[in-house]
């Protein structure tokens, strides 16, 4: 009894309110009804102007749901419009690989590349076409940009091509505005340096380099890159050329197999000499 009332005491305003409502409930049923009519009508419209005039304030409820169906029209909208992008993006690939396909004297065979290793420090991609497909050791491979490297294992029905950005790769290039020739290598970052052209030698910055017809590995005329800077260095002969690559070597997704290898016989002449040379100076 105490705790009941102890607990009276401490909600006493709400006990009071209830208490009230009680009463008042209990006069109007054993009161004359016609008397409170003006009374229930002025209330009944209090209450409608009030819902009307708090109609803007938002049901708690219905806002989460709300919320929740914007975001899901917002995921769905989100997936179509990245679907939209890729879609795009590869119609103009392959409007670009046909184009480039086009204009090309020899036999392609486009492959996707499906894999990137490091092997001994040095880089590879490994792309779905093989044996199977027409591919041997090395042939060149290159994208719609450039020339990209050279297949070193062949499978039936994968091929493992060493990319140009490696140290231990060596190009025979030319400089196509003049001819000029000399040798690409790997700088180690996102450019190439040509060696052994002399500083009296006619080199712009923008001139386009192509693989040389003195190449041994590589079909003659594959675009490989511009000069972007030549500095000047007076303690030498030659020139300090940076070559930047018409390929992006980090985003290679698609590229194509040149059906090309050198002559064999010129190569095999060409090791003769090298072997003789050997000797000599052994």
């Amino acid at each position: 009894m105490l705790q009941l009332l102890n607990l009276i005491v401490k909600f006493k305003d709400y006990a009071a309110l209830t208490l009230l409502c009680i009463i008042s409930l209990a006069l109007i049923s054993i009161g004359d009804v016609s008397k409170i009519g003006g009374y229930r009508a002025f209330v009944v419209g209090t209450i409608g102007w009030l819902e009307e005039a708090f109609a803007w304030v938002p049901n708690p409820d219905a806002l989460k749901t709300e919320n929740r169906a914007v975001r899901e029209l917002n995921l769905y909208l989100s997936s179509e419009l990245m679907k939209s992008r890729q879609a795009l993006t590869e119609n103009k690939k392959l409007r670009d690989m046909l184009d480039f396909k086009q204009g090309i004297d020899y036999n392609l065979i486009s492959a996707e590349v499906i894999g990137k290793s490091t092997i001994e420090l040095r880089e590879y991609i490994t792309i779905n076409k093989g044996r199977k497909d027409g591919i041997t050791r090395s042939m060149s491979v290159r994208t719609d940009a450039g020339l990209t490297g050279m297949v070193v294992v062949v499978e039936d029905n994968y091929t493992l091509v060493e990319t140009l950005n490696n140290r231990q790769v060596k190009i025979s290039a030319k400089v196509d505005r003049t001819g000029i020739d000399g040798i690409l290598v790997w700088g180690g970052s996102k450019y190439f340096n040509m060696l052994n052209i002399p500083r009296s030698f006619d080199i712009k910055i923008g001139d386009e380099l192509i693989t040389s017809n003195y190449s041994r590995k590589y079909p003659p005329g594959l675009p490989i890159g511009k000069v972007v800077k030549v500095e000047e260095d007076k303690s030498s002969l030659f020139h300090k050329i940076y070559v930047e690559p018409f390929v992006s070597f980090n985003t290679l997704e698609q590229v194509f197999v040149i059906q090309y290898i050198s002559d064999p016989e010129r190569l095999k002449l060409i090791q003769k000499m090298e072997e003789r040379l050997r000797l000599l100076k052994n």
